[in-house]
């Protein structure tokens, strides 16, 4: 649940900072303009879907639901990745918006599933150790920016693909988890 959150709250608080950057250094935009883009077209974007994900976790669960949002981080950081035309990459931010703020509502869903005797805990550490990404994340970015150059500021999206990856692959073996333990309770 931590790496779930890790990518989907961690890495909206690193690409809240660097998504201006990102509009400003490759697409030569005005700081409002990058400003506008980051701000309204993915950080308020990113919140008021976590609302709607919460909605869609509660009927599909949240494994299903994180699923989904890293599916739609990885198409998202994939156009952001390898296309340098504005019209993509404006559409890669709206999809990692939308996965994100899908995937924090749906690891909260499953919080009280797999940690039922210490829910408040459980969602200290989460929430804490997922915060991470938002410190993590960035120094890699920039990374990617110092050995690419400005070509750097798309390639960098490479860790999002990386960590929608493995976060798929997580959600995968939780929906597989769940499945073992249905077919044992039914054989009960």
């Amino acid at each position: 649940l931590v790496v779930l959150y890790f990518t989907s709250f961690g890495g909206f608080l690193a690409l809240t900072a660097w998504f201006p950057t990102y509009w400003i250094n490759l697409h030569h935009m005005s700081p409002e303009a990058a400003g506008a883009l980051g701000g309204v077209g993915f950080s308020l974007l990113a919140a008021l879907v976590r609302v709607a994900g919460g909605v869609v976790s509660e009927r599909a669960g949240g494994e299903r639901t994180a699923l989904f949002a890293f599916a739609t981080v990885f198409v998202g950081a994939t156009l952001l990745t390898f296309f340098l035309q504005f019209s993509i990459n404006f559409i890669g931010e709206l999809l990692i918006a939308i996965g994100m703020g899908v995937g924090n509502a749906a690891v909260f869903k499953m919080v009280p599933k797999y940690v039922p005797h210490a829910v408040g805990g459980a969602s200290g550490w989460v929430g804490g150790l997922g915060a991470l990404g938002g410190f993590v994340i960035p120094p890699v970015l920039g990374a990617t920016v110092d050995a690419m150059g400005t070509r750097g500021y798309g390639g960098g999206f490479f860790v999002y693909m990386f960590l929608a990856v493995v976060s798929m692959f997580i959600a995968v073996a939780f929906m597989r988890a769940e499945s073992g333990r249905r077919s044992e309770e039914l054989e009960a």
